[in-house]
């Protein structure tokens, strides 16, 4: 199959549409699809022997888009959380007569139209819309990775007589994540809080989280390495999506404190793999990141979080494709 995948950020940018967007070129790449990207420049112009067509911000997107799909020909145009780009690359692929399909990721969904739309939690789940469930690279997630250097050198404290209990968040510092929920950690003793990401909330988190460890934005490299050395990750998002920092905690052997709302609950078995939390509860994360960090057990909810990581992106791309894509392509050879 030839088919265009359109995406709001990709490559340098490191969030979670662009761990999904990678993750589905990956494997359709590997097995022997013709794909071509469309993304906001500037950026790499290929990836993997696939063109990256840049659109650029000074000029009409719209031209730059229909250019882009009349030139590659694809059977199918897969739109990752449509915003500026990929509204023009559903208007101008409706009007060439190819297939559409849309992966929501945003919380903040886009009610555009097209011939088929997934979601990748379940309470965002609605009228017409399918489920699709991300996967994790459990090959490079994993605790095999651990860092005992690095988590030694988190959890000393000189002035106590134990090792401080590791506590990691990893994503994007900004107010659709209720990041500032963290500032809850100031109040759970005998932890070491380890921020991973920046945003517009740094500077406010900074100032009331003076013990913790602010290590900024880190690439997928350098996370592999630092997520396993954590005692156990919390995420406060109440409107969580793809949920890849709690995959990948459960992947490398982390267990995960995160709200009863939102994606979590699609990836976090309370009392199995963490702990789910009342997010109307006032103090509901500072209780239970207490409650994981007293728990001497707490490595056992971290080896069944690993032991459940069983959905590989392989599995899910491969999902998508037979039962997503290829009825899309059905259909519009039918109708055709």
């Amino acid at each position: 199959m030839r088919i265009t995948l359109v995406t709001e950020t990709f490559f340098p940018a490191v969030d979670g549409t662009t761990t999904t967007v990678k993750a589905v070129v990956d494997r359709l790449v590997d097995t022997g699809h013709d794909v071509q990207l469309i993304a906001p420049g500037p950026g790499l112009t290929t990836y993997r022997g696939c063109p990256v067509v840049r659109i650029r911000p000074l000029d009409k997107p719209g031209g730059q888009v229909r250019d882009a799909l009349a030139a590659f020909r694809p059977d199918l145009v897969h739109v990752t959380s449509p915003a500026t780009v990929g509204r023009k690359a559903l208007k101008h692929a409706h009007r060439l007569g190819i297939a559409t399909l849309v992966v929501e990721q945003s919380a903040t969904l886009s009610g555009v139209t097209a011939d088929r739309t997934l979601v990748t939690s379940r309470w965002m789940l609605g009228r017409d819309a399918h489920l699709w469930a991300p996967g994790v690279d459990t090959a490079a997630f994993t605790p095999a990775l651990r860092d005992t250097w690095l988590h030694d050198r988190w959890s000393r404290a000189r002035s106590l007589p134990k090792p401080l209990v590791v506590v990691g968040y990893v994503g994007s510092l900004r107010n659709r994540h209720d990041v500032r929920r963290l500032v809850e950690l100031s109040r759970v003793p005998g932890i070491r809080p380890v921020i991973v990401g920046d945003g517009p909330q740094r500077s406010w988190l900074e100032a009331r989280l003076p013990g913790a460890k602010f290590t900024g934005t880190l690439s997928t490299g350098d996370l592999t390495a630092v997520l396993p050395a954590f005692d156990l990750l919390v995420h406060p998002g109440e409107r969580e999506t793809c949920c890849h920092a709690l995959r990948e905690a459960g992947a490398s052997g982390v267990p995960v404190v995160a709200p009863r709302s939102g994606g979590a609950p699609d990836v976090v078995r309370h009392l199995e793999t963490g702990l789910l939390y009342d997010e109307t509860h006032r103090h509901g994360l500072r209780d239970a990141v207490h409650a994981l960090a007293a728990d001497n057990s707490r490595a056992l909810l971290g080896e069944r979080g690993r032991a459940l990581a069983s959905r590989s992106w392989i599995e899910a791309v491969d999902e998508l494709v037979t039962y997503h894509y290829r009825p899309l392509m059905t259909r519009t050879t039918t109708v055709g």
